[in-house]
């Protein structure tokens, strides 16, 4: 599904509430991409303390992610606070308001066969709730060869959160995550034919937003040339819960709030608010 960048997303809820994911082209303009491109390039010359390399040592290319930079770097903050991204993902989501969660860079190097595993989002994260939602944001053309993302559709609606994959070092076999109490993915690479999977060709500036549950994956940067620069940012709508458990990230329970609270607080300002109508 894809909307102008100037249009409304009314038309496209029901798509996103059946499938977990849409398209919206020309999200961002030249000008945005370039800042947030540049942006990018400055947090893997400097990585933040929440930065990974996700490739095992010795492996060609580079799978480089960072986090909560929008916390030290003036252009990922203004992204959550001066882009439509925010309105984009709460009007899809039918939030009265959208809370910052946290932002995310994904980068995959020319020549990096690492892939990203199939997982879902939300088991990573210490709350419970349905308005979460990544604004997934194309820095440059993203297309099957250098590691465009694979979504199952209505995977969001098999009502089943499945334990947390390892990105890192170690792959499968990984000791991080073992001690979820969550059942494991089914075999999704063996069911392909038996599956919804949609993947989008993205041009710089193009957005997918998708379900914090929905099931996703990509392969590895297959191109000798072209780099696969992406900044995710994830949002909370009102009905977001608080309830910390194994495995979810260091910095978000840092927020150290009530179980059962709504977001709030410094961590989680509030972006963008539904207009009512008197």
């Amino acid at each position: 599904m894809q909307v102008g960048r100037h249009s409304t997303l009314s038309p496209v809820k029901d798509s996103y509430a059946a499938d977990g994911v849409v398209l919206v082209r020309g999200l961002l303009d030249p000008a945005w991409v370039a800042r947030l491109a540049a942006a990018i390039d400055r947090a893997m010359a400097n990585p933040g303390p929440q930065a990974i390399e996700f490739n095992d040592r010795g492996s060609p290319g580079r799978f480089f992610g960072d986090m909560f930079m929008w916390q030290r770097d003036a252009d990922f903050r203004a992204a959550f606070f001066e882009t439509a991204a925010a309105a984009a993902a709460g009007q899809l989501m039918g939030a009265r308001h959208v809370h910052l969660f946290y932002d995310q860079i994904f980068a995959k190097e020319p020549g990096t066969p690492r892939r990203t595993p199939w997982h879902q989002d939300a088991p990573y994260w210490p709350v419970t709730g349905d308005m979460l939602a990544t604004v997934y944001l194309a820095l440059d053309p993203i297309d099957a060869e250098n590691g465009g993302v694979e979504y199952i559709a209505g995977s969001h609606r098999w009502a089943t959160d499945y334990a947390p994959a390892p990105f890192r070092e170690g792959g499968t076999a990984a000791r991080r995550y073992v001690k979820s109490p969550l059942p494991s993915l089914p075999d999704i690479d063996g069911n392909r034919g038996a599956l919804d999977i949609r993947s989008f060709d993205l041009a710089p500036g193009d957005a997918v937003i998708f379900h914090a549950r929905l099931i996703h994956g990509a392969s590895g940067n297959a191109s000798a040339t072209r780099r696969r620069r992406t900044l995710a940012l994830r949002f909370a709508g009102d009905d977001v819960r608080w309830k910390p458990h194994s495995g979810t990230f260091k910095m978000l329970r840092m927020a150290n709030l009530p179980l059962g609270a709504p977001l709030s607080g410094p961590l989680f300002p509030i972006l963008w608010r539904a207009e009512v109508t008197p």
